[in-house]
């Protein structure tokens, strides 16, 4: 993983070179990449760089480090060049330095694309960071009365100076809930990450951080389905040409899982390039797993040259260590696996970029979930004295398990859990007491601590006013930005690959936000408007098909492969990870006999997101960071 760095040192301004000298080194992971620093009085800036965007820059002013996959460019170039503030010629971090001379801290909001930058104004004496307004870029920031670090990577800034690095309980909980940590949190507890769309400023002896964009719903009720259909089908066109920009086509591809979003870019790069365009797919022996059959019905459909690859327990051993070191922080979403050997397969095949299709359930409705929370809202529309008087004594009489009284039985209870409480119902710490998963030491560092607390914020302060635009925007917040988009990008960095994603253009994001709900999630109908932009374009057999997701059998592996059972055992079960002091010993052996005794991956996968944070610990945290006392 590569990526930039900033420090100001207002302590000790004399030790800001060898403090940034650690901390590019800590953002270094390949041979391949470029390091370079520059300093300036108190403060200085560095970038590990792998590919163009990342650049450096330096003026009688400014210093700035940048990792910018702009589409606007040309737009931007324009609006300084009139002033001669920047040559023609100029790089990108250049021209971002010549953006904020003229339009100071806001010049952020006018970029368009993927990017992270830190910038350091030695006549001001102010430091700047941003990160784009869905965060596909991201900065994690620490900051005290003499020291402020900012860098890509959360384990590199731990590295660099000495600072408090004391494990955080809220990131254990979670990455236990959730598969990763949320921002603002990062694993330790005096790191903070930048959310989506924020921007740091930070001046003598103060810092904000705030938001310069959000996403924000203003349903368009005058709209016609048709002329929401033609509006977007354009603007996903538009965005998908955007992000083929620059490469050529025997450079460029994208992954195909066969679901809507990958079939729907790869079906819009057919239109946009010349040649045929390249596709790759991951598929599984275990059969209930592999979705390789759409795929290449979707790759039939648009003439696609496709590449297919077959991953199996024994690749997920041999790629874990790198995978592991890859991620700056405990990361348990197992389908990091397929993404990265999808990666890997297109870049053997010599493709440098590759075209994504995430974003796309978080803006048009496309979650399961969102149905079925519409399924219990079903319940509250039934007159309250049939439910109190007549519905729930008799469903009290039902049995808990079994047939349709005991499926009845828990539909009442689930419909008068409170919304956001329900959405996440399933979720492992919503579904278990944290007194039966942690040790009563950690439970009180936890300080009263719960898992929905930041699900709860986003919901509350999603600029929206229907439920459904608020489940979406928290997704866009906690799935997407906290989730999906960092497995991507690491995965593919990993693979040496860069990743764009055509659904997160400023423009489609925008438009979805004009899409009223009810024709984002029809009846119970998913992505429905999105579905009918696109019938003409995508097969049959992909718009009607059951979500199925880019999952891995990992549960299965941890059953059916003795040295995945054997390493999984040994590191959760070991002295070390015991005494870590997270959970209780009862409940990882409980675990092991749940997983042994039940079909479902249930218990599986919660095992691997555990072998995560164990391995993580392992490789990064107490070998190269410790703990503070």
């Amino acid at each position: 993983m590569s990526g930039i760095c900033g420090a100001w040192d207002r302590a000790n301004p004399a030790r800001i070179p060898e403090s940034l000298a650690r901390f590019t080194k800590g953002l270094s992971l390949s041979e391949l990449e470029n390091v370079r620093q520059r300093n300036e009085g108190p403060a200085g800036i560095g970038a590990s760089a792998r590919f163009a965007t990342q650049q450096v820059y330096e003026s009688s002013r400014i210093l700035i480090a940048c990792d910018a996959d702009l589409q606007n460019e040309d737009e931007l170039r324009a609006s300084v060049q009139d002033a001669e503030l920047v040559p023609a010629d100029a790089k990108v971090a250049a021209l971002l330095a010549g953006l904020y001379e003229r339009f100071g801290y806001d010049f952020v909001s006018r970029l368009r694309g993927a990017f992270s930058l830190i910038l350091w104004d030695h006549k001001r004496r102010t430091f700047m960071a941003a990160v784009d307004g869905f965060g596909i870029k991201r900065l994690a920031y620490y900051y005290d009365e003499a020291l402020l670090l900012v860098g890509s990577r959360v384990d590199a800034l731990a590295r660099c100076c000495e600072i408090d690095t004391r494990i955080n309980p809220r990131a254990i909980a979670n990455l236990l809930q959730f598969s990763a940590d949320l921002a603002p949190h990062t694993v330790f507890s005096k790191i903070h990450r930048l959310g989506p769309g924020e921007r740091l400023v930070a001046v003598e002896g103060r810092l904000e951080v705030k938001n310069y964009w959000d996403m924000r719903y203003e349903p368009a009720t005058d709209r016609h389905e048709k002329d929401l259909c033609r509006e977007l089908e354009s603007a996903v066109e538009r965005a998908v040409a955007v992000e083929c920009r620059g490469e050529s086509d025997s450079e460029l591809g994208a992954y195909l899982s066969g679901g809507t979003d990958s079939s729907t870019v790869v079906g819009m790069m057919s239109r946009v390039q010349r040649g045929p365009v390249k596709a790759f797919s991951i598929g599984f022996r275990e059969q209930h797993f592999n979705e390789l059959g759409y795929a290449e019905i979707a790759a039939k459909k648009f003439g696609a040259k496709h590449f297919e690859y077959l991953v199996d327990a024994a690749d997920c051993l041999a790629a874990l260590p790198d995978m592991i070191r890859c991620f700056d922080e405990p990361f348990g979403n197992s389908s990091a696996i397929p993404t990265y050997f999808c990666a890997s397969l297109a870049a053997q095949n010599g493709i440098k970029v590759l075209l994504a299709g995430d974003g796309g359930d978080e803006l048009f409705g496309g979650n399961e979930r969102y149905s079925a929370d519409k399924v219990f809202d079903v319940y509250g529309t039934v007159p309250r004295f049939l439910r109190k008087g007549f519905i729930e004594p008799l469903a009290d009489w039902f049995p808990m398990r079994g047939g349709i009284a005991g499926k009845g039985r828990n539909y009442v209870k689930r419909a008068n859990i409170p919304r956001l409480q329900r959405f996440f119902s399933y979720h492992f710490l919503s579904a278990h007491s944290p007194r039966e998963v942690f040790s009563g030491e950690f439970l009180e560092s936890l300080g009263g601590y719960s898992v929905l607390d930041v699900p709860a914020r986003h919901y509350n302060e999603a600029p929206a006013r229907d439920h459904l635009n608020k489940l979406l925007y928290l997704d866009l917040k906690i799935t997407l930005a906290d989730n999906d988009l960092p497995k991507v990008n690491c995965m593919s960095e990993l693979a040496g690959i860069q990743t764009r994603f055509p659904f997160l253009d400023r423009s489609v994001t925008e438009l979805s936000g004009r899409i009223p709900a009810e024709l984002k999630v029809k009846g119970f109908k998913k992505r429905y408007l999105f579905k009918r932009a696109f019938r003409d374009l995508l097969p049959i057999e992909v718009l009607e098909k059951k979500k199925h997701g880019f999952g891995i059998p990992v549960a299965t592996w941890l059953k059916s492969d003795a040295r995945m059972r054997e390493l999984t055992r040994d590191a959760l079960l070991s002295s070390r990870s015991l005494e870590r002091g997270y959970f209780q010993r009862e409940f990882i052996e409980g675990l092991f006999r749940k997983h042994e005794s039940e079909d479902s991956s249930y218990y599986g996968d919660t095992l691997w997101t555990l072998l995560a944070l164990e391995l993580w610990h392992c490789r990064l945290a107490d070998l190269a960071v410790g703990r503070a006392a």
